[in-house]
């Protein structure tokens, strides 16, 4: 359950107790805990589960036991010393230069995305590393991922995430109050959700033919499309797991849930920017869903809040029904599992919605 739940809190969890040097053990003798922590981590399966044909999901193990090699890698580094300063210096050129054209690739004459996924997670390790975490390293490492706006980027970037939350808890406030800018960083940019490129056009506004469609073009449109939506789908994911491995301590963590409020407030407040092209169907109903988990807390303090936090996610919901329908799966059978899954998830959490 903890793996479906928040899969990538439990796999740094992992990550840190195979790095733990164990007393007892010091011929390295073969240790059962190790050996069951491997396997777990091998089978740990990130973004939404489906029930589908299980084959069809490549398994965790190489990259679960890539993060582990280079957490420890990069760990001993840091034990050598690094230029701190210089490690800031190239991300804050990397995101002033990423700033000016959001979601561009960046230059030729830059760095890779390899070689700034690879910044970000030495970047990552120094912040667990000092004594007193750098707050300003911790929010470029929040800012560049977003500033790039690119899908392997992001991917790698919610790992970083969540390992900063799990091994420096004193900067989960900075990490998800910077997040929660972000987003309305991304709404005044007009990127992933709130795309005004892809909408729709009217099917009777082109000449009709009767040659064959262009199956190549179509993927192409897909692809262009994809790249856009897939680096917030995984943001929204992230959100989605925060909260999934906070919902059920005893006392609630606020952090989380006042910054997904008002992830969600100010989406309500720009709905009208929400584009409706087909393939956004998955990250939206995910956003839904995610909000109406919100609505599960209950806030008995304040009905207010309440009431608005519903309408909101109805009227969200609603907007999406009352376009005309049009269906798509951009041609990938996983993706188009996954927002089936998506659809069941919210409407089975739709219908235990009972307003107080």
């Amino acid at each position: 359950m903890v793996g479906r739940a928040a899969p990538l809190e439990l796999e740094t969890l992992l990550q840190i107790y195979l790095s733990t040097p164990c007393d007892d053990n010091l011929d390295y003798e073969p240790h059962i805990g190790h050996s069951l922590a491997i396997e777990v981590g091998n089978n740990i399966k990130f973004g939404v589960a489906v029930s589908v044909n299980a084959g069809a999901l490549a398994t965790n193990s190489s990259a679960f036991s890539y993060r582990l090699g280079l957490r420890n890698y990069l760990r001993g580094y840091i034990g050598h010393g690094r230029d701190v300063q210089a490690l800031k210096q190239s991300l804050s050129d990397i995101y002033a230069t990423a700033k000016e054209s959001p979601g561009m690739p960046l230059p030729e004459t830059g760095p890779s995305l390899r070689e700034v996924i690879e910044l970000l997670q030495s970047a990552t390790q120094q912040v667990v590393a000092d004594a007193e975490a750098d707050r300003e390293l911790a929010r470029l490492l929040v800012w560049v991922p977003l500033a790039l706006f690119d899908e392997s980027v992001m991917r790698a970037a919610t790992h970083m995430w969540t390992t900063l939350i799990v091994e420096r808890a004193d900067v989960e406030v900075l990490i998800m109050v910077e997040l929660t800018i972000a987003w309305t960083w991304l709404i005044q940019q007009h990127l992933g959700l709130f795309s005004q490129r892809f909408e729709p056009k009217n099917p009777f506004a082109a000449k009709m033919s009767y040659t064959p469609s262009d199956k190549s073009a179509r993927s192409r449109g897909y692809a262009v499309i994809s790249r856009s939506l897939n680096p917030q789908t995984l943001l929204i994911e992230f959100l989605l797991q925060r909260f999934d491995s906070v919902k059920h301590l005893s006392s609630v963590n606020f952090n989380v849930v006042n910054a997904i409020l008002r992830i969600l407030q100010v989406s309500f407040a720009n709905c009208d920017r929400i584009t409706t092209n087909a393939l956004a169907r998955g990250p939206l109903f995910m956003f839904v869903h995610l909000g109406f988990k919100m609505l599960k807390l209950g806030f008995e303090r304040s009905a207010i809040l309440e009431s608005k936090l519903r309408d909101g996610l109805y009227k969200m919901a609603f907007r999406w029904f009352a376009q005309p329908p049009r269906w798509s799966f951009s041609g990938s059978k996983a993706t188009l599992a996954r927002e089936i899954q998506i659809l069941i998830d919210t409407r089975h959490t739709i219908k235990g919605d009972t307003p107080v």
